[in-house]
Parts: C-alpha cells; structure tokens; sequence
C-alpha cells in the first residue's frame, strides 16, 4: 500500500511537471503569436463562429481607422460597416469574406473590398479570410487579413480610364476616316498600306493590298493633268517623302482598276506621327476637270462676245470674239471695268445696270458704243445675267456686234440695192401690212419661196403670243413714227420651226422710192437660246430642272402677295431626306445624284397643279402650295410626297415640316417656320399631324410629318 500511495504521489509530480513545461511552451507561443502579428503591416483580425472580433492586431486598427474598443466584439453584419464591391456596389456583411469562410469551411482569397474611414475617406483593402477548423471540420473561428492596395486600384482605374479613352478615341478617329468623301491612305516608306478609307477604295477600285503590291511594282504610273507621264522625282509622293515636307492640292492622273484613268487632287503628308510613315489624301476631280474643259471650250470658242464680269464690274475672264469687239489683246482686258470700254455718253446707263444687276434685276439688254484704242467705235448689244455667288455676285455678258445693223438702217434710204444682198431679211411693207418687198434672205432663213405672201400680211409670220407686243409698234409707224426697234419677235417658218427675230423699222412711206415701211430682221435664234439657257441656269437647280433658292423666294413672295390681297392663304412644305448621307458615302455622288433627280420628279408628279417645287440646298426641297383652304390640302399633297420618296429607296426617307401663312408672313417668316417644323419631324420621329397646329398664331402655326 504504501508503494502504491508512493507511486501515485510520483505519477502526480510527474504529471505537475509535464503541465508546467506545456505552459511554458504555449507562453512562449503567445509571445511569438503577438511579436508576429504586432510586427504585420497587414491588418488581422480573428472572428468566433458568430462573426465578432475577439482578436486583432495594431495594424488592423491602422488600416480600418478603428481604435481597439471600436473593434471589439464587432461583427460583419454590423451596419456601421459600409463596404463596397470593386464596381462601387453596396458589399452585404453576410457576404463578408470572413461570413463565407465560416460558413463554408472554405478559405476567400484576393477579395478587393472599399471601406470608408470615419474621417469619410474611402480606402480599398485586398483581403482573405482563413476559417480555423475543428477535428469535426467545422469552423470555429476565421482570421481574416487585409492590406491597403488603395494606390493600386486607383492606379488601376486610371490605367482602365485611359485605355478606355483610348479605344474611343481610336474608334472616332475610325468612324471619322470611313466617312470621308475624300480618299485616304495611310502607308510607310516601303510602300506598304497600313490604311485605307472606303472613300479610297471607291475611287480607286482596289483594296489596301492590291494598292500596295501596285506602288511597289514597276507598273503604277502617274500622269500629270494634260495626261503626261510624270518620272517618279516629279511625284508628289516623292517629293514629300524626299522633302520631308507637306505637297498639297497637287494634280495627278491614276488609273482605276476599271482601265480608265482618274483625275485626282491629291496631298501627301510625310512622318506622320514621327514615324516612317506618309499620308496620302486625294479627291475625285475627274467629271469636274470635264465639266470645266467643256465650259472652257464653250466659252472660248463661242461666236459671240462673253465675258465674266465681277461684283466690282471688273473684267475676270473674256474670250477672243470680246476681245476683237473691244480691240484689245484678253490679258489687257483683264482687270479692267468693263464700262470703262464704252463711249461716254453710254457709261452712266452701264454703270447703272451694273449696281442693279443681282441685287434689282436678274438679266438685262443694253445697245452701247464700244470704243477701242485706235479710236473706232462698234455698236455691241448686249445680254447680260447674274450669277449666284454666296460671297459676290457676278454677271456673264454676251454682247453682239451690231454695228453693220444700225448703219444699213441708216443708210438704207441710199442703199436700196443692198437689199438683195443683204444677209438679214429686209422688208417693205404698205400701211396696211402687206408684203410689197421682201429680200432674199427671207427664204434661206425661213423658207418662205420669192413671192410668197400671207394673207394676214407682216403680222401673219409673227408668233401669237408676240402679236401683243409687236401690233402697237407696227401702228407707232403707219401714225407716223420715224423708227421702231429694235423689237424681237418669234417668226413661223415654213417647216414650222420658230426663231428669234430682232427687228428694226424705219417709216419710209413718204420717200418716192420707197414708199413703205422698211423692217430689218436679224436672225438671233442661237444668241436668244443661249440668253434663254444662261437666264434659267441662274434661277433653276441644274440637276434636278427644280427652281432653286433665289426662284422659290420670288414665287413665295408673289404668292403671299396674292394671298393677303384675296385675304387666302398658301402652304410651304420643307422636305429633308434621311438617308441621303449614307447613299452618298456607299454608293458615290453619281447615285446621290440619281437619287436627288428622281425624288424632285416623285415631287413634280404629286404636287397640285398651279403648285410650284424647288431645290433649296444639298438634300433639301420646297413646295409652294397656293392656294390652300385647311391643313387636309397641305397634309395630303405631304403625305403623297412622302410615300413617293419611300417608294424610291428603303434606305431613303423624308422629314417635312409644314407650315400655312397669315396675313403677317414674309417669305423668310413662313420658311422659318415650315424649316422648324421640318426639324421636329427629325428629331421626334413623329408620323402623327395635329392640323390644328397649322393655324395656330404665331409660334405655333406649324405642323410636323414625319
């Protein structure tokens, strides 16, 4: 027994031993525990199973603002927390880190979460949470860690802003070159295309690669403007590259895959953004450069006198036959005022004409003396019309020389046997109008055979709508005028054609040899043709045969002017095309074209009689409604516009604005408003009309179809 006792007090002192040393070991564990965690400069916390904080170390209270007492017994879902996902959501507690790593067993690692500080600033912190299992494998506590990486999200976030501003830029600078109606090419010192615009490739024919192995290769050719084979040191590429320096507006000929060869105003610009590579901008100048050779031609080789007079009245350009009218060499004639040309008595009515023209009048004729430097003078007439120009106005005149005409009329009393020969019809005519005489030329010109006679007399070869004009002159003479003229007239010939009779009568009744009246005609048919066709180019779009601005304002201002006089109203329909743009960059200007011609016919075809269309800008028209009773007429004739344009292209729509005058309106007024209206259809994209809109006053009075 007492060996037993012995050995029990053993076993225990043994025992006491064991639980002293397993102390000291857990102290000194703690200890280690402690210097480990106080030494961090990441934070950590330990949670219990229910989430609070039982542990952390000086680092946590560092990085979360929070002093020990603040933290302490603190949970997840405690709501003074207000953390944050990365996207700047709201961070629930439940789905904390350290909530899923205890209820899951299953550690969260690399969680960027935002946390505010009491000071209200926001920090971001990269964080992971370990759960402490049990033997069962059930946690029991979770030790979360967490670092500032504030300075790294932030950076991060910039870095992602910029890249972002980046790809927008670069995708802008994309959508902008697409475009471009104007070809662009983007390529290094080799030869090799980086880049090429839609614009290019249309006018070009070829695709970025075919172009390349093309200018590496012997074959590309580039031609000068009159056709000429340019050497490779005379191009503009090649200067530019060698240079290092800008060429612009240069003209070149290159071939189109097609075989034919385009005209191209072309740019090269070199180190582009510091590199190696060049940019090469060009424009299609091909049916311009024709248009302008056809026009120069024309113009140069016209048998009458043209010349391009300046808002300044200054001569800009004239061709030979004004230039053998004025006696002087065309460069000499450049620069000057054109009344500077012409007798003295007769400046005064020129320069009179020239403050009008354009601003009172469209087209005027006037006779005047030319006096040339060696002191001879010439009777010209002359025809001259305005040309629109958004800066300044210029005029083109056609001038006849007229000279041989007002000395046969003044020498005819002792000339008479130059009647046959003369190369204008010359006539002599009785009191009543009949034909005693009428000279040779009558027939070549006319057809009518020697002898032939109408029955109405003289005024039988006149043109109805002439005979008003023409009757009083011919009775001005048989009451006893001297002269009369000079009168145009519209003369039937024998095949039923018509031409354009300048006439000039002189009494000559009372002379024995005579015994008539003596009517000279000339032949002006072209001059009258050409006057005709430059006086309508000035008013009417050339594409579409429309009217054009200048035309609509004077027919709007007639009619508003008709309108408040009858006390009744007219309508304006602005129509816009959709769509237009895009036909224009994917298909070229010669579908725009096609397109803008037959939406003006889908118009012409469903306006009402007496109505009146024109073209007002690129893709813009108006119609004039006159008169109009209620917005049903306006709605209606809208209506058939805009399903006839729909017809045309799926693609292609139309915005019009409408809009109804009153008895305030100007045409500036009324425009405005139907313009207005116009651009309210486009922006709302609204097919529904209030009619009552129409006439309301006065912001209010118009209506939009959409």
């Amino acid at each position: 027994m007492a060996l037993d006792n012995i050995g029990w007090l053993v076993e225990q002192e043994l025992a006491r031993c064991d639980e002293i040393a397993l102390a000291t070991r857990i102290a000194e564990a703690e200890a280690q525990k402690a210097l480990i965690l106080n030494t961090l400069t990441e934070g950590v916390v330990l949670q219990g199973r229910d989430g609070a904080i039982v542990e952390w170390n000086p680092s946590a209270e560092r990085v979360l603002g929070l002093s020990g007492d603040e933290l302490a017994g603190r949970t997840s879902t405690d709501p003074r927390w207000q953390a944050l996902h990365a996207d700047g959501t709201p961070w629930p507690g439940e789905s904390h880190p350290a909530m899923v790593a205890l209820r899951t067993g299953r550690p969260v690692t690399d969680a960027i979460m935002g946390v505010c500080h009491p000071d209200g600033q926001r920090y971001w912190l990269r964080v992971n949470s370990q759960p402490v299992l049990d033997s069962s494998g059930v946690a029991h506590h979770a030790l979360t860690a967490f670092a500032d990486v504030t300075v790294q999200v932030q950076e991060s976030a910039r870095r992602a802003e910029l890249e972002d501003a980046l790809l927008r830029s670069e995708e802008a600078a994309r959508v902008s070159l697409d475009a471009l109606e104007q070809g662009v090419v983007l390529a290094d010192a080799s030869g090799v295309i980086h880049r090429m615009n839609p614009a290019a490739r249309h006018i070009l024919g070829y695709e970025a690669s075919e172009l390349s192995t093309l200018w590496r290769g012997p074959d590309w050719a580039t031609y000068d403007e009159s056709g000429r084979l340019l050497p490779e040191s005379e191009r503009p590429i090649h200067i530019a590259r060698r240079s290092g320096e800008t060429v612009r507006g240069r003209v070149v000929g290159w071939r189109h895959r097609a075989g034919h060869r385009v005209l191209l105003r072309l740019s090269c610009v070199p180190g582009v953004v510091g590199s190696d590579r060049f940019l090469v901008a060009f424009t299609d100048i091909t049916k311009d450069h024709l248009a302008q050779r056809i026009l120069d031609v024309t113009f140069e080789t016209a048998p009458v006198g043209l010349a391009l007079i300046g808002h300044d009245r200054t001569i800009l350009r004239c061709n030979d036959t004004f230039s053998v009218q004025a006696g002087q060499p065309k460069v000499d004639l450049v620069g000057l005022d054109v009344v500077s040309l012409l007798h003295g008595s007769d400046q005064p009515a020129a320069a009179a004409i020239g403050r009008d023209i354009g601003i009172a009048i469209d087209t005027a004729e006037v006779e005047q003396r030319v006096v040339r430097p060696d002191g001879s003078e010439i009777w010209v007439k002359t025809h001259i019309a305005a040309i629109e120009d958004l800066q300044h106005p210029m005029a083109i005149a056609a001038s006849f020389d007229v000279t041989r005409e007002r000395r046969l009329l003044q020498e005819l009393s002792r000339f008479g046997h130059l009647f046959r020969h003369a190369n204008d019809i010359i006539t002599v005519v009785d009191a009543h109008g009949d034909v005693l005489y009428a000279s040779p030329s009558s027939e070549r010109l006319l057809g009518y055979p020697d002898g032939y006679r109408d029955k109405s007399g003289i005024l039988g070869f006149v043109h109805p709508d002439d005979l008003a004009e023409a009757r009083p002159h011919f009775l001005s003479l048989v009451q006893g005028k001297r002269e009369a003229g000079p009168l145009t007239v519209r003369a039937h010939a024998l095949d039923g054609a018509v031409r354009y009779l300048e006439c000039v009568a002189v009494n000559l009744l009372d002379e024995t040899d005579v015994g008539g009246i003596v009517i000279t005609a000339r032949d002006i048919t072209e001059r009258e043709l050409l006057a005709q066709q430059l006086t309508h180019q000035a008013r009417h779009d050339t594409l579409t045969g429309l009217g054009n601005r200048k035309l609509l304002d004077e027919k709007l201002s007639a009619a508003l002017a008709r309108a408040q006089r009858s006390r009744a109203h007219i309508g304006i329909c602005f129509i816009d095309l959709d769509g237009f743009k895009q036909i224009n960059d994917h298909h070229g200007h010669a579908a725009g074209d096609d397109l803008l011609t037959d939406v003006a016919r889908c118009i012409i075809d469903n306006i009402r009689t007496g109505d009146s269309a024109a073209r007002v800008g690129g893709d813009e028209f108006a119609v004039v409604l006159e008169p109009v009773t209620g917005p049903a007429q306006i709605i209606d004739v809208a209506q058939r516009i805009r399903d006839a344009i729909a017809g045309i292209n799926e693609r292609v729509d139309a915005s019009i604005g409408l809009a109804i005058s009153t008895a305030t309106d100007t045409p500036s007024t009324l425009l405005q408003r139907a313009d207005l209206a116009m651009y309210r259809a486009k922006a709302s994209h609204d097919s529904h009309i209030d009619a009552n809109d129409l006439f309301r006053e006065p912001e209010a009075q118009a209506a939009t179809l959409r």
